[in-house]
């Protein structure tokens, strides 16, 4: 975690790291959604790259509920974090089992684990943008949507 002040208190670093990480712990990794309406802005924008841009809380939350319908047991893995001021960046893996259709592919029941890089805005308390970077062609790959290219 970032570097925090005096004995007891946590800097402003801090406390931004611990609101994307309670978002990670409780909705992506715990199943519980209702911790976005918690941790995320309600005016929030997500920038998923192929996976689409969701604005408000809402709209985001129905995303995050799409991604629990394709993958059970998912998991998010978080290797790095840098904090600086309000920006939390994180380089993680994440996993989960292809129980349901994902991107036009059907189900496949394959357990898959794909890299990615996400960039959380946070403001007053709540994330109030996140940008993401998955590696969505090596999670197809690995559900065999279409073969290895040579």
């Amino acid at each position: 975690m970032a570097g925090s002040g005096a004995i007891g208190m946590r800097s402003e670093e801090d406390r931004n790291l611990a609101v994307v990480m309670r978002f990670i712990d409780g909705a992506i990794n715990g199943g519980n959604l209702d911790v976005i309406d918690e941790t995320w802005a309600l005016d929030t924008v997500w920038n998923g790259g192929s996976l689409g841009t969701h604005h408000g809380r809402d709209a985001f939350k129905a995303a995050v509920a799409a991604a629990t319908r394709s993958f059970s047991g998912m998991h998010l893995t978080v290797h790095e974090a840098i904090v600086r001021d309000d920006k939390v960046v994180l380089r993680f893996t994440n996993s989960g089992s292809n129980v349901g259709p994902f991107m036009d592919s059907p189900a496949t029941g394959t357990h898959a684990e794909w890299l990615g890089i996400g960039i959380y805005t946070v403001r007053d308390g709540r994330i109030a943008e996140g940008w993401f970077a998955e590696d969505i062609f090596g999670l197809l790959l690995q559900l065999g949507a279409f073969p290895m290219p040579v």
